[in-house]
């Protein structure tokens, strides 16, 4: 095992988190939507989104982070960009298109945005 990486990992974890100048707020589209953002498939990421014939072989795996968004959906964070002097970050709230037009996650969407912003603007962004 390299040592080396262990060494970074722990000086990273000690540097103080980047105040991004620019925060972008996004939300999930379709329930295959996940794979699409840099954190799922890298090449479906870069392309613009489609459906694939191999995406119906993951919809086990769908449907259960579609059941854990919907449980314990939360705002993170799902990609950090830095341009010379400018920091971007892109915050994901895990709701789906669908859940807008659900007058039971009212609520819940309009919390999720809120504690965005006031987390971002806790931040100084």
């Amino acid at each position: 095992m390299d040592r080396s990486s262990d060494t970074l990992h722990e000086i990273s974890l000690k540097k103080k988190e980047k105040v991004p100048h620019v925060v972008h707020l996004t939300h999930l589209t379709t329930l295959d939507s996940i794979y699409h953002l840099r954190v799922g498939l890298s090449s479906l990421a870069s392309s613009p989104h489609t459906s694939k014939w191999y995406m119906w072989l993951m919809w086990p795996l769908t449907l259960l982070s579609t059941m854990l968004t919907w449980i314990y959906g939360r705002t993170f964070v799902v990609e950090r960009n830095h341009f010379n002097v400018l920091t971007l970050q892109t915050w994901v709230i895990a709701k789906y298109s669908v859940q807008y037009f659900l007058r039971s996650h009212e609520n819940s969407i309009n919390d999720l945005i809120e504690q965005a912003i006031l987390e971002a603007e806790k931040k100084g962004v």
